[in-house]
């Protein structure tokens, strides 16, 4: 099955930028990065993706799905800050297929209450960090930036509402849609960011107006649908 790996990135992290894109090079069959700011395309960029678009603009992180409609295998939602270990597509892909393709799969969730109204609204104990050791279970949030699903079956929109609201939004998306999230076993620091608590990452940005906008998408959600826990079958 095609391994597609996306991402969006933001000039502040031009540095970082070839590293991430190493990390994730030889792992997939296709490698696409969407330009949020830029007035050109970098080097890196340009030697190491399959695809890409410029912007002038910063239209946000959920331009990392921009390929997601048209693809029809594994697509793995990245982000511009990590360095992804050497089998990261080959165990999200696994994850994948364990359920069929009908789960999406993240490696940072968490489950919120069903009438949750803000971000610290969550089930105790079922939150799972990136860079600890992670057990694996079913969620209903999940982290963009460690996701992987088959493109195939699991039909991700390309157009968001909200800018920078990515986790929220799709997690919301999927939970009406009732589509599975599992959350899979890890080690920690199997994941590492290379800029830990970045002031210009989304979470910062987010922490700063104190989840607002975050906490507004989760507690709609929570009022119009619930948030429930799905599963799938294993195959």
């Amino acid at each position: 099955m095609t391994v597609l790996a996306a991402l969006a990135a933001i000039p502040g992290r031009a540095d970082i930028l070839p590293a991430v894109l190493e990390s994730l090079r030889s792992q997939v069959d296709r490698l696409c990065v969407y330009l949020n700011g830029w007035d050109s395309v970098p080097e890196c960029v340009r030697d190491l993706a399959d695809e890409h678009v410029l912007s002038a603009e910063n239209e946000g992180a959920e331009r990392k799905l921009w390929w997601a409609p048209e693809h029809e295998g594994i697509y793995l939602s990245c982000d511009d800050d990590f360095c992804y270990p050497p089998d990261y597509a080959a165990t999200m892909s696994a994850a994948v297929g364990r359920f069929g393709g009908q789960a999406i799969v993240t490696a940072h969730g968490r489950q919120y209450r069903e009438r949750a109204s803000t971000v610290h609204d969550v089930v105790p104990g079922s939150v799972g960090m990136y860079y600890r050791n992670v057990r694996e279970r079913w969620v209903n949030y999940g982290g963009t930036g460690v996701m992987a699903w088959d493109a195939g079956k699991v039909r991700v929109p390309r157009y968001w509402q909200h800018r920078n609201m990515l986790d929220a939004q799709l997690s919301a998306w999927a939970n009406r849609s009732q589509i599975p999230m599992w959350l899979i076993r890890h080690e920690g620091h199997w994941l590492e960011t290379y800029r830990p608590l970045d002031p210009q990452g989304i979470f910062r940005s987010s922490q700063r107006e104190q989840h607002r906008r975050r906490s507004a998408i989760i507690a709609e959600h929570g009022r119009t649908h619930g948030w429930r826990l799905y599963r799938a079958a294993e195959q």
